[in-house]
């Protein structure tokens, strides 16, 4: 995978289509357990394909609101998961749900630990009306070069000429602080998981 971080600059965010699933799905297996909330909700301890598996139920459920940016070599690098409206979600097909059943029963705890997070995350909402990053996440050896901004701009700027706010939420401090600096994207509301990390949850105004 290329390391350097020109060629990138000159490239856009494209949306996803199915023939990126699985350089998708690569990406993800390694980046949510980086994630602090995804690492508490599957386990430290899970297994790679746990983490592949719930990748590809976020891929499912975010389709229709996913961005990606790729080298020169067509790898994709990295991806941003944004949606505008309840009603967007994918359709889990019978395999997919087969499959979600069997890592639910496998991963002790996860039914209470996901319950929790949706209803934390509920009451934490900081937003009727928005537009939302789900998730966002860079390649380690894209990052530090203007890779996330490649990503999150475009969904500001779309944001302004709509007049909508945008919403994110995080549980990587660093993160945090990148949103609420560089973008003016404030923390709004936090809550604090069961023996899990921090989540804050951030507006940024039209």
């Amino acid at each position: 995978m290329v390391t350097q971080h020109a060629a990138y600059r000159n490239q856009a965010a494209r949306p996803l289509v199915v023939s990126d699933r699985d350089g998708a799905l690569d990406l993800l297996e390694n980046g949510l357990r980086e994630v602090p909330v995804y690492r508490w909700l599957i386990g430290d301890d899970a297994p790679a394909d746990a983490y592949r598996w719930y990748g590809e139920v976020l891929l499912v459920e975010c389709m229709n609101g996913l961005q990606g940016i790729f080298d020169d070599t067509g790898n994709l690098t990295a991806v941003i998961a944004v949606s505008e409206s309840s009603e967007e979600a994918g359709v889990v097909d019978g395999e997919l749900k087969d499959r979600t059943r069997r890592w639910v029963q496998r991963i002790d705890g996860f039914v209470d630990r996901f319950r929790e997070l949706q209803s934390k995350t509920d009451e934490a909402k900081v937003a009727d009306e928005a537009i939302r990053v789900i998730f966002a996440l860079v390649h380690p050896e894209r990052r530090g070069g203007g890779t996330l901004a490649a990503l999150v701009d475009p969904v500001v700027e779309r944001a302004r000429r709509l007049g909508m706010p945008v919403t994110a939420s995080t549980s990587d401090p660093r993160l945090s602080e990148l949103y609420a600096r560089k973008w003016n994207c404030l923390v709004r509301a936090e809550f604090t998981l069961t023996d899990g990390p921090t989540v804050w949850v951030q507006r940024l105004d039209p």
